[in-house]
């Protein structure tokens, strides 16, 4: 049983930050988004001013910094004690691809045309740019939930075995 401890509690708390990464993500989504894009391009003027102190992406890069790494410690402790492998990896997949590429890749790019280079694009450019931008962040939302989703199971399989070790140590000794 001991040798679940370091497992269940490096993949559980990874459940806990992708869940707590999905949920700030959709509370943004759905708190800040019809601000932000609500009357393009005179809304973004008022959200740039309105997240002068604090924006957005000054609190959900660090947040996904801690992720990653909590993905990787996760990662390293299923493969080391063989257990949620798949959903790990599986996580993993959609954490990188679906969240951070999709970000670095497809969103920021149009972040940028939208809030720092507002002013060197057409109307219609940036309007194409805040349409992209909301598709985009759809399928980080769906991404960032697949991440989360496949955390927990990776916690459960984790805590399962703990269970089952239990259980077989209780019957075997009394």
């Amino acid at each position: 049983m001991r040798r679940i401890t370091i497992p269940l509690v490096v993949l559980t708390g990874y459940a806990v930050v992708a869940f707590f990464a999905f949920g700030a993500a959709v509370v943004e989504t759905i708190m800040l988004y019809p601000n932000i894009f609500r009357d393009v391009p005179e809304s973004l003027a008022e959200t740039q001013h309105f997240m002068s102190a604090v924006a957005v992406g000054d609190v959900m890069r660090p947040l996904g910094g801690v992720l990653t790494l909590c993905a990787l410690l996760a990662a390293i402790a299923s493969v080391r004690y063989r257990v949620g492998v798949r959903s790990t990896v599986l996580s993993l997949i959609s954490l990188v691809s679906g969240q951070f590429l999709l970000s670095v890749l497809y969103l920021w790019p149009r972040a940028t045309i939208l809030f720092d280079d507002r002013d060197k694009h057409t109307l219609a450019e940036i309007e194409r740019a805040a349409t992209e931008f909301q598709i985009g962040e759809g399928v980080r939302i769906a991404a960032a939930a697949l991440t989360a989703l496949f955390a927990v199971a990776a916690a459960l399989a984790c805590y399962r075995r703990r269970v089952l070790a239990t259980f077989g140590t209780l019957t075997e000794g009394g």
